[in-house]
């Protein structure tokens, strides 16, 4: 062998640039430093962290320690291969006895970590007696980082300890409980302390469902599903996890490998987290463990998973596509509208058919679908029109002109689209009101208090409307009958107020008093009992104190006119269907098949006329119940 002439150098900034993911991300290096422990067979951990820019940052543990021998053959060496030379497993001392545990440690880059804070640091490591104390450095020149001190001193047990300035950065210790929280599974041997308080690894949520997946050649991965409920405090984050060796590899995502098993903004994303304990990939891992090697057991093991989390969560779709289908008819309401009753019905078919097939659709890709075959619904409505045109005798042709003549045909569909949508409300009404099982709050309410014209020609009016005082006065009277756990969306109905056995709302007029100053001058109470319910004196009674209340209780600062309607599906015999209170306040009781049979008259009794178009009107029907949802208005810019 020929005589080495020259050796090569290092520059300076080596480490930095070779392993830059270590020396400049805190939680890296925090998770480094704390993986290091492992390797050494600590149990316990414990972390010291800086409270200003200089002060020391210290991390110690109680694993065995080096001698000065190891540590030249071990801290010394860049890039020292620990299973090389100190095998897969580490052995360390247990509450029970000897023990082993699959070690991290594969590229000698951990101790790097260090450098994250300082250019230097120092490091006391013990065994048999005997501490050996080093003062470590970059320096360049001969090696990518030198010992700048040496000194020993007897201390008993063993364990290592590193001292570092916190120069340039300062970690923030909530971050560095989450940091590690999440990137550590449990080991009931293995404890880490910040700052005197213990970090807790994924104990406060158990898995759903746990599998063992066999790969092609014997290996195996398990997989455990979590579901997180709603304001769960956990330090999990949600996505895909792989673990080695009960250590997280990058970081959750939904995203494996090349592969979008899931959009992360969906609901089941942002409450399921899906862990795969994959040691079998120990040896594929980077060597920052920020994401795998690409060899093919590594793609063995991403296909196994993609194609098990997507038959999980088809199976979890299956259960949510009404999440999905509303979200996507929402947004497109404004076009929906537009479409002929037969279009409506083959979009409600359309909806059936493919959801059953694509369960799993994200809302993005089903508005992209839903917008085309509104194209074409809307196209075909022009193409029906000529059709009908081209049938039409001789009569309707004239009686189409003579229309034509007087109404723009803008105003002519309005005029229909409005006399319709009262129709099947009307319809809806008729069906649902006898029903006990209806539910007034989503589906009774929103159909009756959105026709005020129920109640009288005077409140087809858009001056009524909701008021934030009112609706805390009433809410405060019904303190003791409020209904819990309800589901609604207050924004939309924020006239609302929920009693045990019924809905109301309450909207009013205003008009300005002798200053020019706004007041509340007419009250109009809706109170709907549930499908079946009969009213009786106890109903009628009950109005009245709110209209007492609302009257004489001068909250609202002013003596309105309050007329309130108790709907029910029958009235008591024994008792009156109106009742007065003074020049103030007037109680009617009304069975909801009254509202039907009137306002059917005050539309010419256009629904017998019409019995055909709306025979199969089902106001269960989603599509139809989103149509008949209170919309924001738009405000023009």
């Amino acid at each position: 062998m020929s005589e080495i002439l020259q050796k090569s150098k290092f520059e300076k900034d080596f480490i930095e640039r070779t392993y830059s993911s270590v020396v400049s991300d805190v939680s890296i290096a925090f998770s480094e430093l704390v993986a290091n422990s492992w390797d050494a067979g600590a149990t316990k951990v414990f972390i010291t962290l800086p409270n200003k820019k200089g002060d020391e940052l210290i991390i110690e543990d109680n694993g065995t320690g080096m001698t000065e021998k190891e540590f030249q053959q071990r801290w010394m060496v860049i890039a020292y291969n620990r299973v090389a030379h100190q095998g897969e497993y580490v052995e360390y001392l247990s509450s029970k006895g000897h023990a082993k545990r699959l070690a991290y440690g594969r590229n000698g880059v951990g101790r790097h970590s260090m450098l994250c804070f300082d250019d230097k640091y120092c490091i006391e490591t013990w065994q048999d007696g005997i501490c050996n104390r080093y003062a470590i450095s970059i320096d360049g020149g001969e090696s990518a980082f030198s010992v700048l001190e040496h000194s020993t001193d007897k201390r008993s047990n063993h364990g290592t300890k590193l001292i570092v300035k916190a120069i340039k950065k300062i970690p923030v210790k909530s971050d560095v409980i989450k940091t590690l929280g999440y990137r550590f599974l449990f080991d009931p041997e293995f404890s880490v302390f910040v700052d005197g308080e213990k970090i807790e690894f994924q104990t406060n949520i158990e898995p759903i469902k746990q599998e063992i997946l066999t790969l092609k050649g014997g290996k195996t991965i398990k997989i455990s599903i979590y579901q997180i409920p709603d304001g769960e405090k956990t330090t999990a984050a949600n996505g895909v996890a792989f673990w080695a060796g009960k250590r997280l590899v990058g970081n959750p995502s939904w995203n494996i490998g090349s592969v979008r098993v899931e959009d992360a903004r969906r609901k089941f994303a942002l409450h399921h987290l899906i862990v795969v304990q994959a040691d079998c990939l120990i040896n594929d891992v980077f060597y920052d463990w920020s994401h795998f090697v690409n060899t093919e057991l590594v793609n063995e093991t991403f296909a196994v998973v993609i194609q098990y989390t997507r038959e999980f969560r088809v199976e979890y779709y299956k259960g949510k596509v009404s999440e999905v289908r509303k979200d996507v008819i929402r947004k497109n309401i404004s076009k929906i509208e537009t479409l002929s009753i037969p279009s409506l019905y083959d979009l409600k078919g359309f909806f059936e058919n493919y959801l059953g097939q694509r369960p799993e659709i994200d809302t993005d890709e089903l508005d992209i679908v839903i917008n085309a075959l509104i194209s074409v619904l809307q196209s075909r409505n022009g193409i029906s029109l000529l059709s009908k045109l081209s049938k039409m005798d001789v009569e309707d042709v004239d009686a189409l002109n003579d229309i034509l003549d007087e109404w723009s045909i803008t105003d002519v569909k309005d005029v229909l689209d409005e006399i319709d949508q009262r129709l099947k409300v009307i319809c809806a009404i008729e069906q649902l009101s006898g029903d006990s099982t209806t539910d007034e709050l989503h589906v009774l309410h929103p159909l009756v208090s959105q026709a005020k014209w129920l109640f009288g020609i005077e409140y087809d009016n858009p001056n009524y409307t909701f008021n934030k005082t009112l609706t805390t006065v009433l809410q405060s009277l019904l303190m003791s009958q409020r209904k819990e756990n309800v589901s609604v969306n207050w924004s939309k109905r924020p006239d609302l107020t929920l009693g045990s056995d019924f809905t109301l709302s309450a909207t009013c007029t205003e008009d300005v008093d002798e200053n020019e100053v706004f007041m509340i001058n007419k009250i109009l109470i809706i109170e709907l009992k549930k499908g079946g319910f009969t009213i009786g004196r106890q109903e009628m009674n009950q109005a009245e104190e709110y209209i007492d209340s609302i009257y004489k209780g001068n909250k609202l600062n002013c003596h309105p006119k309050i007329k309130a309607f108790v709907v029910g599906d029958s009235v008591s015999s024994a008792i009156s269907t109106k009742k007065t209170q003074e020049d103030y306040g007037e109680v009617y009781a009304y069975t909801y098949r009254q509202l039907v049979q009137t306002a059917g008259k005050r539309l010419f009794n256009l629904k017998d006329k019409l019995t055909v178009r709306y025979h199969e009107l089902s106001a269960k029907d989603y599509l139809e119940e989103i149509l008949g949802e209170p919309k924001q208005l738009e405000l023009a810019e």
